[in-house]
């Protein structure tokens, strides 16, 4: 009896040092996954939310997806991530009726991505560049309002580790479904064509562009094919129509105008092309030069230089643009971090600086202070002042997540609450201002580093 006790006693022990041990390795992501949640039942971004939703109820519940780039309703993504949407929602609207639990459903792409980001960081590159991600505000931001960014995210952070495993083919698979969600940051695809070029390897860089024309032509082509030029109009000149904004440099001039494009030059929406394509040639050639440099350093590098430059040149950086830099800046810093803690702390610093601004101060600044003060928002996506109450109660307006609303109500009942608030509305063109030198300025400071660096090191494990 006594033996059996004490056997009792060491499995006791054993299961408290065993929880003991799961809660220290893993209580972060446990705690983010809680946040997470919430702010995937809590609600989402109805103004964009709504066209994902026509997708799915005007086209592909009665059969006619393809035909989605030629409705009247916005479609300005390929066709991968309509298809990502619409797929998640006809399951959630399969499954139930109730709002709430469609965003949880509608969302798991996002907390999936959001969670396989952490475990593959953690992984492969410690502890430290794990927990760099958990400290990223924009991921958290989009897990509320939803963009489909996140899973991009994972998309070029499991490119990234096809390199690392000297797999092109991979690299080739999962830098192209990034595209094909968002086409910018295609230009990742460039990176093994000029390495492989470099090294005269033609028989895997013909593999390699098969693959990627391959994936690209079964996923565009059944949508193209219907209305070639819709499908041109909705994905690629919708977003060359539109003016600077959002976290540009270009943007500072229209945020002078205070929004009024009518007293700006014309060529203020077509002279970001001439710094942007001279950034790419030279970074295009520099990629050719350095060729043959260690392989993870060299790809982490050039994901780098090309989606910071992207992001600074660009005549649109929107705020979900910062997730497709985070998974090779992470691990960048994490390689820095081998030979250079104080650099890697001062890159730590700045990137969660970035972070902090294109969510949390932006989303006070742009959206907040004007709810409060009851004044409309104004939409970058369709250059126009909204009123956002409806659509604020349209995406969070559900019991019990409906006293976030009533909050805004009541803070806007306090007046000197609300006045601070107008007076900071009156000027918020200028903090925007400052806030995009800020966040410019960090990805200046990243491209600086990024380029002068010459280190071999595989990353930190610790």
């Amino acid at each position: 009896m006594l033996l059996n006790d004490n056997t009792w006693s060491s499995q006791l022990i054993a299961l408290k040092v065993k929880v003991k041990n799961f809660v220290k390795n893993y209580l972060y992501i446990l705690v983010a996954n809680i946040v997470a949640l919430y702010l995937a039942l809590a609600g989402w971004n109805y103004y964009d939310v709504r066209y994902f939703i026509s997708w799915h109820d005007e086209y592909f519940a009665v059969n006619r997806i393809l035909e989605v780039y030629t409705s009247t309703s916005k479609v300005a993504y390929p066709p991968l991530a309509v298809l990502i949407f619409t797929f998640t929602h006809l399951l959630a609207v399969k499954i139930s009726s109730n709002v709430i639990a469609w965003r949880l459903i509608d969302k798991l792409p996002l907390i999936i991505s959001f969670n396989a980001v952490y475990f593959i960081l953690r992984k492969h590159y410690g502890k430290f560049a794990s927990y760099l991600w958990l400290l990223n505000f924009v991921a958290y931001g989009f897990i509320y309002a939803y963009q489909f960014d996140l899973i991009m995210s994972l998309f070029i952070l499991l490119a990234l580790l096809s390199i690392e495993r000297n797999s092109y083919r991979f690299y080739a698979l999962w830098s192209t479904l990034a595209a094909l969600i968002k086409y910018p940051v295609g230009v990742i695809v460039l990176i093994p064509v000029i390495d492989l070029f470099k090294k005269r390897n033609y028989k895997k860089l013909l593999e390699y562009l098969l693959i990627v024309f391959s994936i690209a032509a079964i996923i565009i082509l059944p949508f193209f094919v219907v209305n070639p030029w819709a499908f041109i109009e909705k994905v690629i000149l919708f977003h060359a129509k539109r003016p600077p904004q959002q976290m540009s440099i270009w943007a500072i001039p229209v945020y002078l105008a205070k929004y009024d494009l009518s007293i700006l030059p014309g060529i203020i929406n077509t002279l970001w092309i001439i710094p942007f394509i001279i950034y790419f040639i030279y970074m295009l050639y520099s990629a050719w030069r350095d060729a043959g440099e260690e392989r993870l350093h060299y790809y982490t590098k050039y994901m780098v230089l090309l989606i910071s430059g992207f992001l600074v040149l660009s005549k649109v950086s929107n705020n979900s643009y910062f997730l497709w830099l985070a998974p090779p800046l992470i691990v960048f810093i994490s390689m820095v971090r081998d030979s250079n803690i104080q650099l890697a702390k001062k890159l730590s610093i700045l990137y969660l600086l970035a972070a902090f601004t294109v969510t949390l101060l932006f989303g006070i600044v742009a959206i907040l202070v004007q709810l409060v003060a009851g004044y409309p928002v104004f939409m970058f996506e369709d250059w126009n002042w909204v009123p956002m109450d409806k659509f604020l109660v349209e995406g969070l307006g559900y019991a019990p997540f409906d006293y976030l609303y009533l909050l805004v109500l009541f803070l806007r009942a306090i007046p000197p609450f609300r006045e601070t608030c107008r007076s900071i509305a009156a000027v918020h063109y200028y903090l925007l201002i400052v806030l995009c030198i800020i966040y410019n300025v960090s990805l200046a400071y990243f491209i600086y580093i990024a380029r002068k660096s010459t280190f071999t090191s595989t990353g930190s494990k610790n």
